[in-house]
């Protein structure tokens, strides 16, 4: 007992941030000294690495032991979302996450002749057709002149384009988007980039707490619907303890948010400075060699760009550990060395 108080002890009067670099610097001492044992690196996956700011945790850990035998009331969360957009809390739609609430947009207002903009979330096709739509893909290239081509009925329409784009960061210019048809926006990304709040009738954009807030697990999000757009809130609303977390991160998270965009875009940087990287924002790289067999045989792992419909890509989620970055950079400078 005394060795564990002695432990925990010497992290009383330090910062989150100190400690995760004191625990982190051991860690990476330890995998130094016993290589055998370095484990997988997985830059697959759409989470951002590493946990969300302590008090959004201290946040839901108080409200599942105050609240959690009361129905949630989402009131407050919205009222903060709407003040940081200074926007009617009446826009705004609190609900499970950006997917749920882009399948509950999809089947408020999508069409047969509803488009997806692709390269896009992957789950989106399968989304369109269970709203009783017909997913037609397009590339962000083809945007602007599909639009002039059937300007005659643009109404008979739906299009669903995420910005920043999943997986190649970019963030498609809304002269490309907007018209009189209803447009979806996935902004799951928005925290990586200065995206501002539309007021338009057929817009509906929706935004996630799940990777600049790096809370994916309580499986939370919120959507800025037109005046009088539909509701596309869930029935009772969502768990006490994500509203909680998603409230402080509303109030108190945008020094956390700017610290994990400058990990990633630094990232980025060091990755583009030697080999070819989509320009854009975000935790994912758009990475242009088809190298994902040869990282995986180095315990690296990579999405390959075949999910998305190109076989010359990889998507890497950009990890914020200075020693992870270097281990993939050394991979791939091995494997360019060797073809």
């Amino acid at each position: 007992m005394k060795r564990l108080f002695g432990y925990y002890r010497q992290f009383d009067e330090l910062s989150p941030e100190e400690i995760s670099q004191e625990l982190l610097a051991r860690r990476d001492e330890e995998l130094r000294r016993h290589p055998a044992t370095t484990p997988p690196l997985d830059l697959s996956g759409a989470a951002w690495h590493g946990p969300p700011h302590p008090e959004a945790i201290n946040a839901a850990t108080f409200a599942l032991r105050r609240a959690v035998n009361a129905y949630p009331d989402s009131a407050p969360l919205r009222a903060a979302i709407a003040a940081s957009h200074d926007i009617d809390p009446a826009r705004v739609a609190i609900g499970h996450g950006a997917g749920e609430l882009i399948r509950s947009a999809l089947r408020a207002v999508a069409t047969e002749e509803t488009e997806v903009l692709w390269p896009g979330w992957g789950l989106l096709p399968g989304l369109v057709s269970e709203a009783g739509a017909s997913p037609v893909p397009v590339a962000a290239a083809e945007l602007a002149a599909r639009r002039k081509a059937t300007a005659a009925a643009p109404a008979a329409r739906t299009l669903v384009a995420a910005r920043p784009n999943d997986p190649t960061g970019a963030i498609i210019p809304l002269d490309h988007l907007i018209g009189d048809h209803w447009l979806i926006l996935d902004e799951a990304l928005a925290g990586f980039a200065e995206l501002e709040v539309l007021d338009h009738p057929r817009v509906i954009q929706i935004r996630s707490f799940s990777k600049a807030h790096a809370l994916a697990g309580l499986r939370i999000g919120y959507a800025i619907v037109p005046d009088g757009g539909p509701d596309l809130s869930p029935v009772l609303g969502v768990g006490a303890p994500a509203l909680a977390a998603a409230a402080w991160a509303v109030e108190g998270g945008a020094e956390s948010v700017r610290r994990r965009r400058e990990q990633a875009d630094a990232a980025r940087e060091r990755l583009a400075a030697e080999f070819p990287v989509a320009a854009g924002v975000g935790p994912y790289a758009w990475l242009a060699l088809p190298v994902a067999e040869e990282l995986a045989a180095r315990r690296i792992y990579v999405a390959p760009g075949s999910a998305w419909g190109d076989e010359h890509h990889v998507r890497v989620t950009l990890p914020p550990e200075a020693a992870a970055l270097d281990r993939l950079l050394e991979a791939l400078r091995d494997n360019a060395l060797n073809h």
